[in-house]
């Protein structure tokens, strides 16, 4: 068994590749889809909101199931991986239908547009859960899975730079004058690459932590076991509410970058504005997630968590105050938001990855994907919660797709979801962490725990 063996570069790099291409798909919505739905595709902002938080209905099903299935498959290449292939090419489908534009009345395409994201979701769903639950199989030692951790939100930031950088320009180059086509074809770029990730991910990854077999398991038994555990439990908590910070401001950049800032609906220099603006936040995301290797060797992973939260909380209050055209202070602001939202990300993940072992050594039942599949619900509730916040209150403060200027209070809710919500959101991460208790020296006695009892294991077979 390599249970211990440490992971190559080669295998880091080919873990994150899987992320990359999910990253595609999830920026794709986060950064265009609700800008998309309301001034391309022709739908209003509050029927967007209700939208994105009807459809998350089904995942509270959906997830654990698919976590459960996970959990239960078994194939010579592992549990997890196989799935990024079974889903790869509908995935990219799935994307190009999501962003293609029918020729149906009001009503047809917003029952369109539920289908297709929808169905894109749930293919999501079922590549994203197993990757995930694949980050807490390949290594056994913690510090070796937070450097692939580390790899995994480099890699995926800058798939993420692409999107924010290319998307806006290949349409205008993809689809001309027409946008509804510019989006289509340029999703169309995105899914073809995305398969190529996706296959590079299974091709270059191995499964190493295989849980000890239980003949008494079921259903029952797992969702008992998860249940019962108070620090998978914080975690989740702390995923939802990182997704809902992220979410709500990238919902509101482009509608930030639009309308509040220098070059306006119809100018040249829009396209060139939004697509600066959106970056920006990115090549932060990019070099947080490079720092996050450093700083994890020379800090505790508990108190740098909440220091990061902290800062990203007074970094929100204080860009809700600074006037949009003082593009000098708001492009540094969002940058370091960017920034340190991405340093604590593969220190999350990582957290998943603990209560996942915490679960099995409190119980002697590994259930990886039900775990992560949990997670991966609580992140996807708050992405469809804050989606939903951004449309209604864009509805109920009276923005108006397309105008030259909105309404002074529309503005301030602009304003206010793109800095305050966030804000507040990490406020209350900061908060939670202090009912996490997997620190490294307790960590330390699990692994330690963990590992007799597997050698204990194999012994007696």
């Amino acid at each position: 068994m390599d249970n211990n063996r440490k992971l190559s570069i080669m295998e880091k790099i080919g873990f994150g590749m899987g992320d990359a291409a999910c990253g595609i798909v999830y920026s794709s919505v986060t950064m265009f889809l609700t800008y998309f739905y309301t001034d391309i595709y022709g739908l209003s902002a509050a029927a967007v909101g209700i939208m994105f938080l009807a459809t998350r209905i089904f995942d509270a099903i959906i997830d654990p199931i698919t976590g459960m299935v996970a959990d239960r498959t078994k194939t010579r290449w592992g549990r997890f991986r196989p799935w990024l292939i079974w889903f790869a090419i509908p995935y990219a489908v799935l994307a190009v239908m999501t962003y293609t534009t029918p020729d149906f009345g009001y009503s047809g395409k917003l029952l369109y547009a539920y289908v297709t994201y929808a169905l894109l979701m749930l293919c999501y769903t079922f590549i994203n859960i197993p990757y995930c639950a694949l980050g807490g199989v390949i290594a056994r030692d913690e510090k070796d899975r937070l450097s692939a951790q580390s790899y995994r939100f480099t890699i995926a930031s800058a798939s993420g730079l692409m999107v924010s950088i290319g998307t806006l320009f290949l349409v205008d180059w993809l689809g001309k004058e027409n946008k509804q086509l510019g989006f289509q074809l340029t999703m169309a770029v995105m899914g073809v690459i995305a398969i190529g990730m996706l296959v590079f991910c299974f091709a270059t990854t191995k499964e190493r932590v295989v849980p000890i077999e239980d003949k008494n398991v079921s259903v029952k038994k797992d969702l008992k076991c998860l249940l019962g555990n108070d620090q998978w439990c914080i975690v989740a908590l702390i995923t939802f509410f990182s997704s809902m910070a992220g979410v709500m401001r990238s919902s509101a950049t482009l509608y930030y970058a639009t309308y509040l800032m220098m070059g306006g609906v119809s100018s040249a220099a829009g396209t060139a504005m939004k697509s600066a603006f959106v970056s920006t936040s990115v090549v932060g995301t990019i070099l947080g997630a490079m720092a996050a290797g450093y700083f994890a060797k020379r800090f505790t992973a508990i108190q740098l968590f909440k220091n990061i939260n902290l800062t990203l909380f007074v970094i929100g209050v204080v860009m809700f105050f600074v006037p949009p055209v003082w593009l000098a202070v708001i492009f540094p602001l969002y940058f370091l938001i960017g920034f340190f939202h991405s340093m604590y990300q593969p220190f999350k993940w990582n957290m998943m990855a603990n209560a996942a072992d915490y679960g099995e050594w409190k119980f002697g039942r590994r259930a990886t994907g039900l775990s992560f599949s949990g997670n991966l619900f609580a992140l996807k509730l708050g992405m469809a919660i804050a989606g939903a916040l951004v449309g209604i209150c864009l509805g109920l403060l009276g923005y108006q797709a397309g105008v030259n200027e909105q309404t002074p209070l529309a503005t301030m809710g602009i304003i206010g979801l793109l800095t305050i919500g966030p804000a507040f959101s990490y406020l209350l991460l900061w908060w939670l962490m202090r009912f996490y208790k997997l620190d490294d020296k307790m960590m330390e006695k699990i692994q330690s725990d963990l590992l007799a009892r597997q050698q204990n294991k194999d012994s007696d077979d």
